[in-house]
């Protein structure tokens, strides 16, 4: 507890908080998980002084503002240097980005160059972001602010509670999966790139597969484990939905380490005032139902029927439940729908 100086009441502390991760909405996004970076940080924001640090894209640093520096963290093994700037979204949210023009500033997406093939120095750029994240939770990047607990989020941050563990820095961390599947698998060599000490390649430390697993990092290290719904966590202690990670998951299931958490809604959206919506509607407007479902068949091609129109808003993608669909399509189709591989061609190009 603090006291007030003048009044001399009790004020509780509010927890620091370092949210760490590769996207956020409101600069960058290429999946669900630039939303939950959005929206979690500002659910906590009236109880947590919680802050987000994101790598320093180009197209982040083209749409920030202003950045005000507040440090440096220092060169790593094969880790160069980068700067810390700090921004601030117009409703107040801290966010610091990690600049580095030689591992961020490129044209593509934050995982690879426009052809979708992956940056080769991936383990460098995120090993870069997990190591700058400790550098600030300890307090030693931004002389006026230090984290009482890290949070981080899927295979690129993953590190972050492993470079903790390895710095001696003895707070409590945080890692979420969002996708098991994309575990950031890299070749030996990276250990020593990266600045890990090399006991850590065995099989209760970050070696999978003779790779090294920057998601297996964060399962090992972090304090406690979090997924997107209660069912997710249950599921990846299982064989056929672990990814080979799920003996890890069930120990740490056993220990009550592993808690599943269901992802929310964004409640501000509304279609009776959404600009982006053909026709806007309410809940008992049946008839602006319909004409944006006329609209999405006109644009998409689609034979007009009058059974109900479905939308997958999805990459087309194992982990996204995609044979769910598939195995369902005779159903949809026998509600009078229609299904069509040339619209979900065009929901794609759309979306990406």
């Amino acid at each position: 507890m603090i006291k007030c100086a003048e009044l001399g009441a009790p004020v509780p502390h509010r927890p620091r908080i370092l949210f760490v991760t590769s996207e956020f909405e409101d600069l960058v996004r290429v999946g669900g998980l630039a939303a939950v970076s959005a929206a979690l940080p500002r659910a906590l924001a009236s109880r947590c002084d919680i802050r987000i640090l994101l790598p320093g894209y180009r197209q982040v640093l083209q749409l920030a503002r202003s950045v005000e520096i507040v440090g440096v963290c220092n060169a790593q093994a094969r880790l160069p240097s980068c700067a810390v700037g700090r921004l601030q979204m117009s409703d107040g949210l801290p966010v610091y980005v990690a600049i580095c023009p030689e591992l961020f500033e490129r044209e593509g997406n934050p995982y690879g160059d426009a052809f979708g093939r992956d940056w080769p120095d991936n383990d460098l750029r995120f090993a870069r972001l997990a190591s700058c994240a400790v550098s600030m939770a300890s307090g030693t990047v931004d002389p006026n602010w230090a984290a009482d607990v890290l949070h981080a989020n899927d295979w690129p941050s993953a590190m972050v509670p492993a470079y903790a563990a390895w710095d001696g820095l003895h707070i409590p961390s945080i890692l979420t999966i969002h996708n098991l599947a994309y575990q950031g698998l890299f070749s030996r060599q990276t250990l020593a790139n990266v600045g890990a000490p090399a006991q850590a390649f065995e099989i209760d430390g970050v070696e999978f597969f003779d790779k090294v697993s920057f998601l297996k990092a964060g399962i090992v290290y972090a304090t406690h484990l979090t997924t997107v719904s209660e069912t997710y966590a249950q599921e990846i202690t299982t064989p056929a939905m672990g990814c080979g990670l799920d003996g890890l998951l069930r120990r740490r299931a056993e220990r009550s380490e592993l808690t599943g958490i269901l992802n929310g809604i964004d409640e501000s959206w509304d279609p009776r005032t959404c600009p982006e919506l053909f026709a806007n509607f309410d809940a008992g407007d049946w008839e602006g139902r319909r004409r944006n479902a006329e609209h999405v068949r006109r644009n998409f091609g689609l034979a007009v029927t009058r059974g109900p129109l479905f939308g997958l808003v999805s990459r087309l993608v194992h982990q996204k439940g995609v044979d769910f669909v598939i195995s369902a399509a005779d159903a949809i189709v026998n509600a009078g729908a229609r299904l069509s591989s040339s619209a979900a061609a065009k929901s794609i190009s759309r979306t990406l």
